[in-house]
């Protein structure tokens, strides 16, 4: 679920989606798929769609052939490394294209962005003086102390990734992390 968004960018995304009924899960797995299939598609991607819970509609909206930013989600819930597999698919091992375990438990990612929330989180430049990240918790980043962040770029400095059996204990370890970094 990436239904958090600003600007047509994702802010938080989760897996599984809450709220969200087995039966239509299952109707977006199977309709990915075979989409895949069908087009004989062979690596990282991701397949979209809206939902509309109140009435159980589901609508296709795209196809991203690539992998995507919020690709730790997937790592998370199916235990993979999505990165080694694309490489090891490309130098010829096939076996990476076998269904991955079935997801267990629940993932957030959040994105940390240089904006300015006082001014309609615009980007904000400068150079970061301290980087505290939290301890015991993936954080996907580029940025360190003494990092010059222009506003010419994606404002993104880091993604914060958590994972816990229930979605009530990875929103805690997602706050806990949150409060740590700086």
């Amino acid at each position: 679920d990436c239904s958090a968004q600003r600007r047509h960018q994702k802010v938080l995304e989760e897996s599984p989606a809450p709220g969200l009924p087995e039966s239509i899960r299952t109707e977006l797995a199977e309709a990915a798929t075979r989409l895949a299939s069908l087009a004989a598609y062979r690596s990282a991607g991701t397949v979209e769609f809206l939902v509309d819970v109140a009435s159980s509609t589901v609508a296709f909206l795209e196809v991203n052939a690539r992998l995507q930013v919020e690709h730790a989600v997937t790592e998370a819930i199916h235990g993979i490394d999505l990165v080694e597999w694309m490489i090891r698919l490309a130098a010829g091992d096939g076996s990476v294209l076998e269904r991955p375990a079935p997801a267990r438990g629940h993932a957030i990612e959040v994105r940390v962005c240089a904006e300015n929330p006082w001014r309609d989180h615009a980007p904000s430049a400068g150079t970061l003086t301290s980087v505290t990240m939290p301890a015991a918790t993936r954080v996907d980043t580029w940025v360190e102390a003494g990092t010059v962040v222009t506003s010419f770029y994606d404002s993104l400095l880091a993604k914060v990734v958590v994972h816990a059996e229930t979605r009530d204990g990875a929103v805690a370890r997602l706050r806990r992390a949150l409060d740590e970094l700086r």
